[in-house]
Order: structure tokens, then sequence, then C-alpha cells
């Protein structure tokens, strides 16, 4: 299967004021990302195959999940810490089994590190970053016997590491509203990503925020069993400021 679920709300909204330069500002947000996923998997006697979930589906295939972003700014100086944990499971039998078919687990962490300077404050409040992004998956398939071939188990795991660079902007709409929009690209060893968001926040309170919008992401893995994944669907959270 695939993950899900990858930085929802990694690149948090522009704050209504700004802190002083000699003041840290922390921010944690809890989210969730409800995420369209399309999957390829390199199954041996089924070459090619593609496992494909949707936004409304993700629910009832997902097992476990955490998500949740941590930021911290001084002046234009910044850092973020983004984790995901999920676990999936999914399936495809052909005629109720009789003409084979597989299960499908995927455990999956998925860590970004980054730090940003902002380049740009005016009306619109821009931020490049820099960093990494980590990706430890497990993959366990299960094929059933078929005209195709017997019946196997097949298991996986691998960890890969990206550099990543990125910008993200900020536009302020009045006291309380403002919108979002972030685009990073990474590159390791046989691997590659990239990844777009547009959102919004709503400044509920001066601590508190609520934040929203559409996140797309897309990864590719040269040697491994589940080599692309690429993933699109809503977000939702909140951000807590101490």
């Amino acid at each position: 299967m695939s993950f899900a679920a990858a930085l929802g709300c990694l690149p948090a909204a522009a704050q209504t004021t700004q802190p002083s330069v000699n003041d840290w500002q922390f921010e944690f947000i809890p989210y969730l990302w409800l995420a369209g996923i399309r999957s390829d998997l390199k199954l041996g006697p089924l070459p090619g195959d593609t496992l494909s979930v949707s936004s409304k589906g993700l629910l009832e295939a997902l097992d476990a999940g955490a998500m949740g972003t941590f930021e911290a700014r001084k002046g234009p100086w910044g850092g973020l810490l983004d984790v995901q944990y999920v676990k999936l499971g999914v399936g495809n039998q052909l005629a109720g089994g009789l003409l084979g078919g597989y299960n499908v687990k995927s455990e999956q962490t998925i860590a970004t590190l980054a730090g940003f300077y902002r380049v740009a404050e005016g009306p619109v409040a821009v931020d490049v970053l820099g960093g990494v992004r980590y990706v430890d998956a497990s993959t366990n398939v299960d094929i059933a016997p078929s005209p195709r071939g017997l019946g196997r188990h097949i298991a996986e795991s691998a960890s890969s590491t990206n550099g990543i660079l990125g910008v993200r902007a900020t536009v302020p709409l009045g006291d309380r509203w403002s919108l979002m929009g972030y685009l990073d690209v990474g590159e390791g060893s046989s691997t590659s990503s990239w990844q777009a968001i547009a959102g919004a926040s709503y400044q509920y309170s001066p601590t508190t925020s609520l934040k929203f919008g559409y996140r797309y992401l897309d990864y590719k893995r040269d040697d491994a069993l589940l080599n692309k994944v690429a993933m699109g669907g809503i977000y939702f959270g909140a951000g807590f400021k101490f």
C-alpha cells in the first residue's frame, strides 16, 4: 500500500502579529490529512499493478495513525519538525478470490526536519526552506493463487532520506484570516519527491488557530517494492502557540 500522510500542515500559516526578534515563538499543530492514494507495486508475477484508495475509502483502510508538526521561530530564522505515522491495509480480490488477488499491509513513518529564513515581509511573507525528509516503510503483500501463478508472501522494509528545498508564502487577509502556499522538491539516492500545498488559517484566539487546505505529495523510489506513491486531498488541524 502506501503512506498517507506527509507534512499536511507543515507550512504553518502566517501569524497575526510579528514576534519580537529577541523572543522565541513556538507552535504545535496536530492535524489529519484525508488523501486519496495511488501506488505502484513491483509484485513479480503481477508486474505494474496499481493500488488506489479514495479519500472516502482512506478511513476504512486506516488501521492507525498520528500526525503533528512542531515549529519554532526567532525573528527571520526558524525550524520545523513534522512527523507522521500511518498503518494501512487494503485488498484486491478477483471473483471473490477464485481468480486470485492480493492483500497489502503498509506501515510508514515520515519525518521532515527543515530550517527556514524569511526573505521578505511586506504584504506577502516569504520563507525559504532547506532540510531532509526521512521515510521508513514496511510493506507486506499476500498474493492468492491465480491463473497467473502460485500464491506467495512478499515482505520488505526500507528507509530513505531526501534532501529538500522549498518556499512558502503567506498572505494576511485582515486580522484573523491568512492564505498560504507551499512547494518543495526532494532528491536522494534512487529517490525523488515533490510536494505542493494551498491552505488557509483562521486565528480563533491569540494562541489558537484553525488550519485547512489541499495538499499533494508525489514520492518515487526505484529499488523498492512500493516504488511510486501519489496522493492528494484535504487536510485540517489546529495550531497552538506558546
